[in-house]
């Protein structure tokens, strides 16, 4: 595969397949050969392009999984090779949408992000974080994220300086998408987005330079131990 920094023991990779199998499974995107199942991974190529793919076995009767991992190769056994899965669509945000923020979540329990605003009254922070959401859906600041099949948005909320956009925000803010609203519930530090950012693009370069900045910065200390996930 191209050279990626995936993280401590390839954290984000495993992210990565864990979302894109299974869409290809569901989708029918598969081939078999010889009880082999084969799937892409994803939109992953080597260096010159050619698609890889993730091979499967059988496993024996009794065991918890069915298919255990029989290796990744750009060279599959099978007559006619599966393309990769078809990303869902994206809901679509109106910019002029409320912002309802989860305030136990996100200035109680992981207060510690939000240091800055400590002195400030409970209203002003939640106004704060609003406001800075709302700014970056307007600007279309918007980054594609999925979970678990599911598709929301990941938002960069910058409070103490908005001079460089393409430099690391402050924190960011997983929100889901209703009629009529937007809901936050919790805010990341930016290098924690970087995992779910990257199952929906098709490429690294694809997302934008503040979190490759961020995700360089940190990627060789995250992984499943290291508190990398967007719900903590």
């Amino acid at each position: 595969m191209l050279d990626e920094n995936w993280g401590k023991d390839n954290f984000v990779l495993t992210k990565y397949l864990a979302e894109h199998v299974p869409l290809s499974l569901a989708q029918g995107r598969y081939a078999t050969f010889d009880n082999q199942l084969i799937v892409t991974a994803g939109s992953l190529q080597t260096r010159y392009g050619t698609p890889v793919y993730v091979v499967f076995e059988p496993n024996g009767s009794g065991a918890a999984s069915p298919w255990s991992l029989r290796g990744v190769t750009d060279r599959p056994r099978a007559a006619l090779l599966p393309q990769p899965p078809d990303l869902p669509e994206w809901p679509t945000i109106d910019p002029g949408s409320e912002v309802v923020i989860g305030h136990e979540h996100i200035l109680e329990d992981n207060e510690d992000r939000v240091r800055f605003l400590s002195a400030t009254p409970r209203v002003a922070q939640m106004c704060a974080v609003a406001g800075a959401i709302q700014w970056s859906i307007h600007r279309e600041l918007l980054i594609r994220q999925m979970y678990f099949g599911t598709q929301s948005y990941f938002v960069p909320v910058y409070l103490t300086s908005r001079e460089d956009i393409t430099a690391p925000p402050d924190l960011v803010a997983p929100v889901q998408v209703q009629p009529g609203y937007v809901v936050a519930r919790t805010l990341l530090l930016p290098h924690m987005a970087y995992a779910r950012a990257r199952v929906a693009a098709n490429r690294a370069d694809q997302l934008p330079s503040w979190l490759l900045r961020a995700w360089a910065e940190h990627a060789e200390t995250v992984g499943d131990d290291a508190g990398a996930d967007p719900d903590e």
